[in-house]
């Protein structure tokens, strides 16, 4: 058999030869195209760094601000937190200088109160003191006027029983007189004479009336025997 040759390869068409050439050349033109096309769009993109760093200082600048913004507000926060402080330290101020004035004012009541008590106790007991002496001095000139009374009913008393005695014939109001084995006391002779005011002065004087004479008759019982009629109920009492 006779070798083959390979058409392609033996064969040449200019035509086609050109066109593959054409085709061949235009991928080239168009690579070479893209490529000064990326060239020249990369020299366009090329201030994109200039772009990004204005964007980070405004970023930078916007988050300064931000945070002097919130360090002023802050800032504020602790100005009303001190001029609250401040209100209320003013208030507790207030207050407690309130509370002293009203201490104060409720103490010196109170003073002014015990002050009035103690001048009125004070007045009182010198009243009741006043009271009380006069009271004293009454019962002194009360006791004095009744010693002075008692004094001069008995000077008188004696002197009457110091006269019945002697007109009567007796040494004492104690010593009885006997005659004819009978023993008669100076007080049962005044009962039977019913001399009240004499029987009363010599009780005054201290004479006994139990004393009981020789027929055993207390004065009272010679009294009762001789009254007749109420004649001698003042004798009577005197005894009693």
């Amino acid at each position: 058999m006779g070798q083959t040759e390979c058409r392609g390869c033996s064969t040449s068409d200019p035509a086609t030869d050109t066109v593959k050439v054409s085709i061949g050349a235009t991928l080239l033109a168009d690579a070479d195209a893209g490529k000064a096309s990326s060239k020249h769009q990369s020299a366009d993109v090329q201030p994109g760094p200039v772009l990004c760093q204005e964007d980070e200082e405004s970023a930078c600048r916007e988050a300064e601000e931000l945070s002097l913004r919130e360090e002023q507000q802050e800032q504020e926060r602790q100005r009303q937190r001190q001029r609250e402080e401040e209100r209320q330290r003013e208030e507790e101020r207030h207050r407690l200088a309130g509370e002293q004035r009203r201490w104060q004012r409720e103490r010196a009541e109170a003073q002014a109160r015990e002050e009035e008590e103690e001048r009125h106790r004070l007045g009182s007991e010198a009243e009741l003191a006043q009271r009380l002496g006069a009271e004293a001095a009454a019962r002194r000139a009360e006791e004095e006027r009744q010693r002075t009374a008692e004094e001069k009913a008995h000077k008188e008393a004696k002197k009457k029983v110091e006269v019945f005695l002697k007109a009567r014939g007796f040494k004492t109001m104690l010593m009885p007189r006997t005659t004819c084995f009978k023993a008669t006391y100076p007080l049962h002779v005044a009962v039977q004479e019913n001399s009240a005011d004499v029987v009363s002065a010599f009780l005054l004087c201290g004479a006994d009336k139990k004393v009981k004479n020789s027929s055993g008759k207390m004065p009272l019982e010679v009294a009762q025997k001789l009254n007749n009629k109420g004649s001698h109920q003042a004798v009577i009492a005197a005894l009693s």
